[in-house]
């Protein structure tokens, strides 16, 4: 088996993923029509390639198509003539010449993470989730995002993707606070369109309610969660801003719903003071947040050590991303649903489909492809295609 892989090039080629997630373009102060990617390839001296995915949100991560840019070519020319197999040192390598001192290129680092293990996993004849240790499921099911605007568009979908078979709905009641800033009426509007959803839902479903950072104060937060304590399928995502852990921590030991943290999630130490002040029943995961697959796997054990659940989550990816999402999951003890499906509710290539392989999807259920690797390839004729026809 071959052991010392070394690298020859790190390239990039941008994409433009247009959204179609509903209610998205009436949330444009949060959330954007197109969102920066780009294709991350990593080639071997002899050839042989992997791919990942570079992609953010620029409010939401704190990242631009051109700070990707710069940072992976940062990282290509710190990376030459690096063993790709090494990808501990490869990270090194990478936090030296940027984000080293402070958060930072992460979704870049992400994009060249996911492209070593891929390449890594293809010479070995491995799938990634072998290469992080091994897997506890290989399908998975899944989890949706939710936007509806009214209470009566957010029942009717609930019951919609719950017939599609999904068993988790992530229920959006934080976006209109974010946008117009927090009110009496509009929080009440929020929580009506919850009250919608969890009255909608069979019990055997996880409801997230997503406020994603909106609802500001721990005091309304508690006071609001009271009225759903019936609902033992429900949990509380993110209400107070990131930084705010001991605001979550009274949320969580006085609101009667377990409290997960997703935008407090930035790194596996974050995690770790998030497990010492006990501030979380679970947290979310979105690989490109922490930097790639191997700091995911040390934000994973943290968790479980520390009895805290992992939900792992798109960005929104496309299927490059989204397959690396299902093999992070692979490595997760508890079976959360999986938010994968990305690259068919939130976002559209266009009529250029360049991404072969990758994760299948039937009746709310992922799986992985059994390949080595990611399990997934690009054609590139087609992504040149895709290049020419958009403004990039």
């Amino acid at each position: 088996m071959q052991t010392d892989i070394k690298i020859a090039n790190v390239e990039t080629f941008l994409v433009a993923p247009k959204s179609i997630k509903e209610a998205w373009e009436d949330d444009d102060f949060v959330w954007p029509s197109q969102l920066p990617c780009i294709l991350v390839r990593v080639s071997a001296e002899d050839g042989t390639y992997g791919i990942g995915e570079a992609a953010t949100q620029e409010w939401y991560l704190g990242e631009t198509t051109a700070q990707m840019d710069a940072c992976l070519k940062l990282y290509d020319r710190a990376l030459r003539g690096a063993d790709a197999a090494n990808i501990a040192q490869c990270h090194r390598k990478m936090v030296a010449v940027y984000g080293g001192g402070m958060p930072g290129g992460r979704s870049a680092r992400c994009g060249v993470d996911m492209a070593l293990h891929d390449l890594v996993g293809k010479i070995r004849g491995q799938p990634v989730h072998a290469l992080l240790g091994g897997a506890y499921r290989t399908r998975f099911e899944m989890l949706t995002n939710l936007y509806h605007k009214t209470p009566e568009a957010m029942a009717e979908a609930c019951l919609d993707f719950a017939g599609q078979g999904f068993k988790g709905l992530k229920v959006k009641v934080g976006d209109v606070l974010l946008a117009d800033g927090w009110g009496r009426d509009t929080f009440l509007a929020e929580l009506a369109k919850l009250e919608a959803a969890l009255e909608a839902t069979p019990r055997d479903i996880m409801i997230d309610a997503d406020a994603n950072q909106g609802w500001e104060s721990a005091a309304w937060t508690v006071t609001a969660l009271r009225r759903f304590s019936g609902f033992d399928n429900l949990s509380i995502e993110q209400p107070l801003p990131y930084a705010d852990l001991a605001g979550s921590v009274h949320v969580r030991n006085h609101g009667g719903v377990p409290v997960i943290l997703d935008e407090s999630v930035w790194s596996a130490e974050a995690a770790m003071q998030i497990a010492r002040m006990g501030a979380a029943d679970r947290i979310v995961l979105k690989i490109n947040r922490v930097g790639g697959l191997h700091e995911a796997l040390k934000t994973i054990t943290i968790c479980e050590a520390a009895g805290m659940g992992v939900s792992v989550d798109t960005n929104p990816f496309t299927l490059i991303g989204d397959t690396a999402v299902c093999h992070i999951a692979a490595c997760c003890r508890n079976p959360y649903p999986v938010d994968c499906e990305g690259h068919v509710s939130f976002l559209s290539l266009g009529e250029h489909d360049f991404i072969t392989g990758g994760i299948t999807i039937e009746r709310g259920i992922a799986s992985l492809p059994d390949a080595p690797g990611l399990g997934i390839d690009v054609d590139w004729d087609v992504l040149a295609e895709h290049q020419a026809a958009e403004t990039l």
